[in-house]
């Protein structure tokens, strides 16, 4: 298996268990001051995070992880949901499977982006 596709496997991998954690531990998440903090945006930060830092330290793996809990509320982003039930509907879960199916298609471009950064 080529780099590219062990990246993509991961990311679902991460979408997966990050949707069985959520559902099994349905609890809502913290808020700081007043604001309502989600996993997608510790996914962001974190993917913000590793390419800044690309030139000392690259995982492939890390990348895959931050991205894949990034995108497992994208759904739920788009449709402006408020609820567990919003992130689990039909609408939100297509939206899911879009974003994964278009990952799967530019997994290289990604994968080569962040690794042109190191060099």
């Amino acid at each position: 298996m080529n780099l590219y596709d062990k990246f993509y496997l991961c990311t679902v991998i991460t979408i997966l268990l990050t949707r069985i954690w959520v559902y099994i531990f349905a609890k809502p998440s913290p808020t700081i001051n007043g604001f309502r903090t989600h996993h997608w945006m510790y996914g962001l930060l974190f993917t913000i995070i590793l390419f800044f830092i690309s030139n000392f330290y690259t995982n492939i793996y890390l990348l895959a992880i931050s991205i894949g809990i990034f995108l497992d509320e994208i759904g739920f982003i788009l449709i402006r949901g408020k609820t567990h039930e919003d992130n689990y509907s039909p609408k939100s879960f297509m939206m899911l499977m879009f974003f994964v199916l278009i990952l799967f298609v530019f997994r290289e471009n990604v994968v080569d982006f962040y690794l042109h950064i190191v060099n």
